[in-house]
């Protein structure tokens, strides 16, 4: 069998001629390493040296980058000579265009992925476009150069890889629940969720666990799920609040006793202080209370907003000063506030407050007193701005 160059970039970086490995030395992650790279992406194929020069050094502030390209390509061809490859001339450059010339056998796992894909949009045969996917995610098991992520190249790469990715998957995944493959769905949705977390897979491995009748497990995955969109404070997007909602009624338990229902409803009971939701759970509270306060009349409430505001007074923005005030003001929320009250995080430095039997004469009070409280936590820095958002009388 002849000796092929095979060059891996999925989870990592290797590159093989035969049994003897292209090492790079100590230079893995250098410049002419990365020209490599971007070479076996598309072995054999044609680079713009305009769009090479931009992918490595457009982000830098470099002098002349065709000059620095010009030397990348000198010292990557003294590489290659001597490489474990046979001797000849690789990099073929002409009239501004750079390719890899494959005097060997090559083959690039990511090449080999992107073509599939390829094979996949103009296959007609449905079971064929399944075998496409099936191949592609023998694969893509990992992400593309994850020791380069910060590159910029790579980052546009690996945006582009899991694009295909997604399109593929979904594809496969509709292919197989009309097949009854509920098995293999779960599979290929656990190993998606652990790729892309929170992109939607669960809801796919959640509804196979559930015909598959493993309960435990997707109830498991769904309070995983829950608890990542508590701390991120919620979905914003209608699609994504659809989503998340049909993983609640996913979730229905099978039919009880009496005993069981009434079990599943009492639970454990709830903490002093105000509750804490997800911001899907706090739209539905608060439809709820519009609703009965609409046809009854006799409910007061107030709904207002809390923002956190940094050491100058203006609303917080850096993301770890966000997370870490939240939960002091979360404290807060605890202390200064009855348990029939709800609260839910709605971005990084906002939080909304719902609470019944209040009304409008008490926002003062009880911002006032949540503000004091949380600025005793902060040392007497930041604080809060509040505001009323419904007391009744509006929307």
């Amino acid at each position: 069998m002849a000796k092929k160059l095979l060059v891996k970039m999925f989870g990592g970086f290797s590159a093989r001629y035969g049994e003897e490995a292209l090492s790079f030395g100590r230079q893995r992650d250098s410049k002419f390493t990365q020209l490599f790279q971007i070479l076996m992406t598309r072995p054999g194929q044609g680079f713009d040296k305009r769009d090479i020069m931009e992918f490595l050094y457009g982000w830098e502030n470099v002098e002349d980058p065709n000059a620095s390209l010009n030397n990348t390509i000198f010292r990557l061809r003294k590489y290659l000579e001597a490489s474990p490859l046979p001797p000849g001339n690789y990099l073929i450059l002409n009239e501004g265009v750079l390719r890899f010339d494959c005097i060997v056998l090559v083959e690039s796992d990511a090449w080999k992925f992107e073509s599939l894909a390829g094979e996949f949009e103009g296959e007609q045969d449905r079971q064929k476009k399944a075998e496409c996917c099936e191949k592609a995610f023998e694969i893509y098991q990992k992400e593309f150069l994850p020791q380069l992520s910060s590159e910029q190249w790579v980052i546009e790469k690996s945006r582009e890889y899991q694009k295909m990715y997604a399109r593929l998957l979904k594809y496969l995944l509709c292919y197989l629940k009309e097949e009854g493959d509920y098995k293999r769905i779960e599979s290929l949705s656990a190993k998606a969720a652990e790729l892309y977390p929170y992109e939607g897979w669960e809801g796919w491995r959640i509804e196979s666990l559930i015909v598959l009748g493993r309960r435990k497990e997707a109830e498991k995955v769904y309070r995983e799920t829950a608890a990542y969109v508590q701390k991120m404070g919620g979905f914003f997007s209608k699609n994504q609040q659809a989503w998340f909602r049909k993983l609640g009624d996913w979730m229905q338990q099978p039919e009880g006793t009496t005993e069981d229902i009434e079990k599943c409803l009492m639970g454990l009971e709830p903490e002093e202080g105000a509750y804490s939701c997800t911001l899907p759970g706090f739209l539905d509270c608060f439809r709820m209370v519009k609703r009965t306060a609409a046809r009854e009349g006799t409910i007061s409430f107030i709904l207002f907003l809390c923002t956190i505001l940094d050491a100058e007074g203006h609303p917080a923005s850096e993301r770890e000063y966000c997370k870490k005030q939240g939960k002091k003001l979360c404290t807060s929320f605890k202390a200064h506030l009855r348990r029939g009250d709800i609260y839910a995080k709605y971005s990084e430095n906002q939080y909304l407050l719902l609470c019944i039997g209040a009304g409008k004469k008490n926002v003062s009070d009880i911002g006032m007193r949540i503000d004091r409280d949380f600025r005793k936590l902060c040392g007497g820095r930041g604080g809060i701005n509040y505001c009323l958002l419904d007391d009744g009388s509006m929307w």
